[in-house]
């Protein structure tokens, strides 16, 4: 859950193999009272995150060993991390800015930029951040709840989507209608909506969470379960 807790507290993590730049930007976060990390090269930063801290990430484009700033937005993306990154640079051109921000940076920054500049660009990233864990955990309790169907209200459910209507359900599994009107009401229930619009507002969304159709996702974890 989200909490005030000191677990939950975004902490700012920068990432420059200029120590100087690296103390600068560690003074102008820790000064506002926020946690900050420092590391030396985007390797160090990915040996010890774990996906799950909140915060945000300052990034160097071009680190003298290892990785790129790009190539750690490429390597946060395929691990699953959607941590938001701010990609700071002396070299900047047009084809790099579009590449940083087509890999998902919240912004570009010359390294040249004022301290309000800088904060700015750090308080929007902790702001992106903290609404997409807030959407993380809307969908995670949107896809339980669906995942507390048993196997029978799911085949309900489907005919529901479909817009059939209960009699025609009870007629294509050989069920009496009272139980197809049990069943629906059980999946409202679960769901935790009190019509059928919000039910198929709800599954468009849950379609959108797990990036797949519901049906089978759900029908496979039923089965699962059993």
């Amino acid at each position: 859950m989200l909490t005030d807790s000191a677990s939950d507290k975004q902490t700012v993590f920068v990432i420059d193999d200029d120590e100087a730049v690296r103390e600068s930007i560690a003074a102008l976060v820790d000064i506002r009272g926020l946690p900050v990390e420092t590391f030396a090269s985007a390797e160090d930063f990915l040996a010890t995150y774990s996906g799950v801290e909140p915060g945000c990430v300052i990034t160097d484009l071009r680190i003298e060993h290892g990785m790129t700033g790009l190539e750690l937005q490429v390597a946060l993306r395929e691990r699953g991390y959607g941590i938001p990154v701010i990609v700071i640079s002396a070299y900047a051109n047009v084809a790099t800015a579009v590449q940083a921000m087509h890999n998902g940076a919240v912004t570009l920054l010359e390294k040249n930029c004022s301290s309000d500049e800088l904060w700015k660009a750090i308080v929007e990233a902790l702001a992106t951040d903290s609404d997409r864990r807030i959407l993380l955990l809307q969908q995670k309790s949107l896809i339980q709840r669906f995942e507390q169907l048993k196997t029978e209200e799911l085949v309900v459910l489907q005919g529901v989507i479909n817009g059939q209507l209960n009699k025609v359900i009870a007629k294509e599994l050989s069920i009496s209608l009272r139980t197809v009107e049990t069943r629906r009401h059980n999946v409202l229930d679960k769901v935790g909506v009190a019509s059928l619009p919000e039910l198929v507002r709800l599954y468009v969304e849950l379609e959108q969470a797990i990036g797949q159709p519901p049906g089978p996702y759900l029908m496979d974890r039923a089965n699962s379960q059993q």
